[in-house]
């Protein structure tokens, strides 16, 4: 298996840390889910991992101080509010996600 450049891992790191905020708000703002528990849990999983594993990388990440204490796959505790950017950027998901339920349904 082929190892991972520190950048390779600190885009990951974000990746993972800015789909656990945007599927969090989805769920505990808004009701509302896009993705299975499954892939949230995987990707929660493989942040706490990385983070665990590469302690000094996670800190130079965005959102550190938000997740260096995520340590479960629950979001519910993460700073989902006062971010208007996290909420246009959920409901452009949700609305998507409904264009393609109802293409589906018309085709």
């Amino acid at each position: 298996m082929r190892k991972h450049t520190d950048e390779e891992l600190k885009e990951l790191i974000k990746r993972r840390r800015n789909q656990i905020l945007l599927h969090s708000y989805i769920y505990y703002r808004l009701f509302d889910k896009v993705i299975s528990n499954a892939v949230y849990n995987k990707w929660a999983q493989e942040l706490i991992d990385l983070q665990n594993d590469y302690p000094e990388l996670s800190e130079t990440v965005d959102h550190y101080e938000k997740f260096k204490d995520f340590k479960t796959l629950n979001g519910s505790s993460l700073p989902l509010d006062n971010n208007p950017r996290l909420e246009i950027r959920a409901r452009q998901l949700i609305k998507a996600r409904d264009i393609e339920l109802e293409d589906n349904f018309t085709d």
